[in-house]
């Protein structure tokens, strides 16, 4: 059976439905768009056009922007920077041993809190996805939330291809609020985790995105979907195929591109993870799971459950963190003022090329502890990130915002500072080294000085 037999089926299209319901729009991805020439792997269209998209055989996801409520979704993701095709050649390995520790510790931390959710294994990792409706209390979530004055203008003067027209900003303020609960979560999940680790070498290191360590694997908890605006990010959706191996030949290799099958991203239910692991290669084995009950995706109504959430969230120092960062605009003279000479080489480096240095978020970790050492509060951190960024290509079209992914780095990095969880360890120029980000060695700086 081939991906197009596959798509075919009934009960995985309505799988994929039940998925979708509410979403605003779809994209789809896939080689299929690379042998037509296209200029991107993907593209954005109506919900009409699902059928056209499985036709050609692309991955389906769906726009995180629907009409029924907010999506609180965490992906977490295996990654290896010095050999990043490991997760698809030794998916057994990786997933039974190296990512299993760490999503028994979000399932107990989700079960404790009482979330329903969907867990969906990806190419990397899994997805665990609930829903606040804008019915059920949602200004509760939407008032922990903050926007940022250039993002609320885009969304109000939003216009697309599509038709689609302004962003009502109480459900940019949701967003908002989604990513401080998740952050909230996570910082949890990092912190049983490090206790965990004692009795427990085998435990991963966890960080926010895919940082560059030493020893080069660790987890990654991905909440840059949130640093965007909400209309611009969508989500794999369960049953879809995930081919992202089949595009990224360049940064994986030819040769896992060749030999590795496409693979289905699959709720897991109470599935065992050979059984998954085998099933997400399978067309016909997917198909027939379909069929089950069980699989439905419909995204359950999580809210009081993230009620309970919110309610610990704003009684903690993370809280205190974000009003604090809410009630402060950014300070221009600080920022430009700037001597770059007073930062070490491989800082300096990574300003003064912006395209693509500081957009790595290596970079902009040390730039945020660097920075807060130095005294600036991580609003003025913010605003000088945003002032880099602004230049660079990926905001000139105004589809994405500087502002709010400077915003958002600066809280993501800065808040395990504030709290005290982040040690600083990575600040140190034998590490800096050993993962290749060390500009000149011997030059006369010593990053251990800002910790």
């Amino acid at each position: 059976m081939d991906i197009l037999e596959y798509y075919q089926n009934q009960n995985v299209k309505d799988r994929i439905f039940e998925f979708m319901g509410g979403a605003e729009h779809i994209v789809g991805y896939g080689e299929y768009e690379i042998l037509k020439k296209k200029p991107k792997a993907y593209y954005s269209a109506a919900m009409s056009d699902l059928n056209s998209m499985m036709a050609k055989g692309l991955d389906i996801l769906r726009s995180m922007l629907g009409n029924y409520g907010t999506m609180i979704s965490l992906d977490i993701e295996y990654y290896n920077p010095k050999n990043p095709a490991e997760v698809y050649l030794n998916p057994e390995e990786i997933f039974k041993n190296r990512l299993q520790p760490v999503r028994e510790i979000i399932k107990n931390i989700y079960n404790n809190y009482g979330i329903p959710y969907i867990e969906v294994i990806t190419g990397q990792g899994y997805h665990y996805h609930s829903m606040w409706p804008f019915g059920n209390e949602h200004w509760q979530l939407e008032k922990i939330g903050h926007l940022e004055s250039s993002l609320e203008k885009q969304y109000i003067n939003r216009e697309t291809k599509l038709g689609h027209k302004a962003v009502p900003v109480y459900k940019g303020y949701g967003f908002s609020g989604a990513f401080r609960l998740l952050q909230f979560i996570t910082l949890e999940i990092i912190s049983e985790a490090d206790k965990k680790r004692k009795n427990n070498k085998n435990i991963l290191p966890i960080q926010y995105c895919d940082i560059e360590m030493s020893p080069p694997e660790g987890v990654s908890l991905d909440l840059t979907i949130y640093s965007d605006p909400v209309h611009m990010r969508a989500i794999r959706v369960p049953f879809g195929t995930n081919q992202k191996h089949k595009v990224n030949k360049k940064k994986l290799g030819e040769q896992v591109a060749l030999n590795i099958p496409m693979q289905i991203n699959l709720p897991t239910t109470d599935l065992s993870i050979d059984t998954i692991l085998k099933m997400r290669r399978d067309f016909q084995m997917a198909l027939e799971y379909a069929k089950d009950s069980k699989t439905s995706c419909i995204i359950p109504d999580a809210h009081i459950s993230w009620l309970n959430v919110l309610s610990k969230y704003k009684s903690s120092r993370l809280y205190e963190f974000h009003k604090n960062f809410d009630s402060k605009d950014f300070n221009k003279e600080i920022y430009n003022a700037i001597n770059l000479s007073e930062l070490p080489p491989c800082v300096q480096f990574s300003i003064a090329n912006p395209e693509p240095h500081i957009k790595k978020p290596t970079n902009i970790k040390t730039i945020v502890a660097i920075f807060s050492k130095k005294g600036w509060s991580y609003k003025d951190i913010a605003g000088f990130l945003f002032n880099k960024f602004k230049h660079l290509e990926e905001f000139v079209s105004n589809k994405y915002n500087a502002e709010t992914r400077a915003s958002f780095f600066a809280q993501l990095y800065g808040a395990p500072l504030y709290l005290e969880l982040d040690t600083k360890i990575d600040l140190d120029c034998e590490y800096y080294q050993k993962i290749g980000y060390c500009m000149r060695s011997w030059c006369g700086y010593n990053l251990s000085w800002w910790r």
